[in-house]
């Protein structure tokens, strides 16, 4: 299991934030570098982090 720091600031930054377009704002990145962001770290864990339903992380 390889995490990265980055990895789990994204993640906290999406719970903070409410969102992967409200994260990717506030860490001033794209959405998708957020988007592949939380799929390496889900990848690494071996679970899914969050659901996804329609535009919305839960």
């Amino acid at each position: 299991m390889n995490v990265t720091l980055e990895q789990w600031q994204t993640l906290i930054a999406v719970v903070d934030e409410g969102g992967y377009a409200q994260a990717a704002e506030a860490l001033r990145k794209s959405q998708s570098a957020v988007s592949y962001a939380i799929s390496k770290l889900e990848s690494a864990l071996g679970v899914a982090v969050f659901k996804i339903d329609g535009r919305k992380a839960s």
